[in-house]
């Protein structure tokens, strides 16, 4: 589908903690991830010293100390972006949590629109914009992520969007063709 000079897709949504939690937990993954190994190159060479000498009854008793804590440490950071989503959320007020974005084919930016608030965003300043199952990912850089839920869009101005980003970012759209 090609891009049109006077195509225009307005994103209207209400943000909530589910959304947020969603896309933390996205950006988190990796971290919690490599959690998750470094934890498991600690443990499984324990394990294997046990069989080793033998001593499998001690493993067995101290199993919960290797396993147990690093399953707390995991739930304690998952529980902590949950309650950061939570808490940024409900720190909004109620114009704050209805934003509006405006993607013009023929514009240098986007607009956005945050309770008072007005912003003009250039193309050149996004690093690249990713498409999840229920969002769109806007990275203005490592630091700083934009949430467009997908729920925020009419269904036909999803591949207007697509092709609008892809327009403008070229290789720097991670976007599906649909």
């Amino acid at each position: 589908m090609a891009t049109n000079d006077d195509d225009s897709v307005l994103v209207d949504f209400e943000i909530n903690g589910r959304d947020m939690f969603r896309a933390n937990m996205e950006l988190a993954k990796w971290r919690l991830l490599i959690g998750v190994i470094l934890v498991l190159t600690l443990v499984l060479p324990l394990a294997y010293l046990f069989i080793i000498i033998g001593e499998e009854t001690i493993f067995l008793q101290t199993l919960p100390l290797f396993i147990g804590l690093p399953l707390v440490a995991l739930g304690g950071q998952i529980l902590r972006l949950h309650a950061t989503s939570t808490k940024y959320v409900s720190a909004l007020t109620a114009s704050q949590r209805q934003p509006q974005f405006t993607f013009k084919s023929s514009s240098d930016g986007y607009d956005s629109a945050f309770g008072e608030s007005f912003s003009h965003t250039a193309w050149k300043d996004v690093m690249q914009v990713i498409e999840k199952p229920g969002y769109f990912l806007i990275y203005l850089n490592r630091f700083e992520v934009g949430i467009l839920p997908k729920r925020g869009f009419q269904p036909a101005d999803i591949p207007v969007f697509r092709d609008i980003v892809r327009s403008k970012l070229s290789g720097r759209a991670k976007v599906s063709i649909h």
